[in-house]
């Protein structure tokens, strides 16, 4: 069981760990937008230099060809495209609800910061 704190050390407690959360939440923002530039980068870059990993077309252009081995027909067929680009969507899924989460947990903060100066 935790021990029981006095009012002014509770308040100074509660004081750095509303200090600690903002300022993660002023700065994710920023994190958010550089790993969702990055990975969108990412699939960019890829779909223009590596197109069979990203490009469903592609590989069934390639497969109608015949310029796609056997081997790599079997792996990748037209499915690796797919989940290749399910993981990406997942990702930014992933950004958006942690975003949605720590603008809840800075309505959270004000709200507390409000009942702390009372």
């Amino acid at each position: 069981m935790a021990k029981k704190l006095p009012a002014n050390d509770m308040h100074r407690e509660m004081r750095q760990i509303i200090s600690r959360r903002r300022r993660l939440i002023r700065i994710w923002p920023v994190i958010a937008l550089l790993l969702g530039v990055v990975t969108i980068g990412f699939y960019v870059w890829a779909f223009l230099q590596n197109p069979i990993l990203v490009n469903p077309l592609h590989v069934l252009d390639l497969m109608q060809t015949g310029n796609l081995d056997s081997a790599t027909q079997a792996l990748l067929a037209v499915t690796a495209p797919m989940l290749f680009l399910a993981v990406g969507l997942l990702v930014l899924l992933l950004l958006a609800f942690v975003t949605a989460g720590l603008v809840s947990e800075g309505r959270l903060m004000r709200v507390l910061e409000k009942n702390l100066t009372r």
